[in-house]
């Protein structure tokens, strides 16, 4: 195939990539309209009915976290969902209210409607990072989906599988909660059992706002590289209308994304130091969960944890290899100011580059509580200080 057609293809397929960009945000939305979780749709009696359940829900767990003061491994597998249903809580309230997501959201919809791309090199490198949002949202929701379906499904499997299913020692909740009234006979309990079905949906939910904050980040990433490409593709400017008219576009751009970057750690950091917190503890309490597996009465209760953990495992995984891009992508916009012609240019010119050179001297960042840098090398910490948990909770137990 003569190399002409084949750039021709090529380009084609970018085209469709691109106009296919802004799916992931509409996969999102319809997923979260469902229950009215949507913070661009004003939905707001539903997202009502989801917040007093999940309220009523997490007033349960915690009386019956108290409840189990005593007996270590209960406790344990009450602050397993107790810190789990709190983080999804927390973020029902700041999702569904935050204004500044809402801006956000618009914003990153606005850039891909515009028509901000000048050749197909630069659609190529923005859909890099709109690959990965996609990829991390089908890898990620599936398996969510599929780990709150089995965790919620594990009294029934254990049932199975031992042969009591029916019988009054089967009569086991999904979750640990105290109800404010007896489960007398069988009918009671399904309906019960029913009753904690939509928590399913929530944790799914959890996961979706997650990927909500991890495309935003992404198409900052995307819209950085760009500006990296335009940079280093500056040839020599003397001219002074020129050299307006090129940092004119170059600058609001840049700028741009500093601020979404920025307004984004602004408004995120404090909901993700609850992540990072609740996470690692979730890590290191169902690794020791899976440990003392065999010790439980629930003998799905090993392998059901062991998927819990590899999902949240996904999740702050996420956290930290975008991180890990923002900071990338940053220092190489300000290395590529360093790199670029400058001095061969005009004395505007080259007050545009330093100004430049100022603003992108520090990398953006993705923080949770202003202190804690989500990277690949803080993702070996969390890791470190789970396993750091499960060894004093060894300790503890025995």
């Amino acid at each position: 195939m003569p190399a002409e057609i084949r750039d021709i293809n090529e380009n084609k397929l970018i085209d469709e990539d691109f106009i296919a960009a802004g799916n992931l945000l509409t996969w999102l939305k319809w997923f979260c309209t469902i229950g009215g979780l949507w913070p661009l749709e004003k939905t707001y009696i539903r997202a009502g009915v989801w917040t007093v359940y999940l309220t009523l829900h997490l007033v349960m767990e915690y009386v019956e976290l108290f409840a189990a003061f005593g007996n270590f491994n209960a406790t344990v597998f009450s602050v397993v969902e107790v810190s789990m249903q709190t983080m999804v809580y927390a973020k029902l309230i700041v999702f569904r209210h935050s204004a500044m997501l809402r801006r956000l959201i618009d914003a990153t919809k606005d850039e891909l409607a515009e028509n901000l791309y000048e050749n197909y090199e630069e659609k190529k490198l923005y859909l890099k990072y709109n690959s990965l949002s996609k990829l991390y949202y089908k890898v990620s929701v599936p398996y969510v989906m599929t780990a709150a379906c089995v965790y919620y499904l594990r009294p029934v499997v254990t049932s199975l599988l031992i042969g009591n299913f029916g019988t009054n020692d089967s009569m086991v909740l999904p979750f640990h909660i105290t109800l404010p009234y007896t489960i007398v006979d069988t009918r009671v309990y399904w309906m019960t059992y029913a009753y904690l079905s939509p928590m399913i949906y929530l944790l799914a939910c959890h996961n979706g706002w997650i990927c909500v904050l991890i495309t935003v980040q992404l198409h900052i990433c995307g819209q950085l590289t760009i500006v990296e490409h335009r940079i280093r593709n500056i040839v020599h400017v003397t001219d002074h209308d020129a050299s307006h008219a090129i940092f004119k576009s170059l600058v609001d751009r840049h700028t741009k994304s500093i601020w979404m970057a920025k307004s984004f750690d602004d408004s995120f950091h404090f909901i993700l130091l609850v992540d990072l917190i609740v996470m690692t503890l979730l890590l290191g309490l169902t690794s020791y969960v899976i440990i003392i597996g065999q010790g439980v009465s629930e003998s799905s209760t090993g392998p059901v944890f062991g998927i819990a953990g590899t999902a949240t495992l996904l999740l702050i995984y996420g956290y930290c290899i975008v991180g890990e891009s923002l900071i990338s992508e940053s220092s190489k916009v300000h290395a590529a100011y360093y790199e670029c012609m400058w001095y061969e240019s005009s004395a505007d010119f080259k007050k545009a580059v330093m100004i430049c050179m100022l603003s992108s001297q520090e990398p953006l960042r993705m923080t949770a509580g202003k202190f804690f840098v989500f990277s690949l090398t803080s993702f070996t910490d969390i890791l470190k200080t789970a396993m750091g948990y499960v060894s004093l909770l060894r300790k503890v137990s025995q």
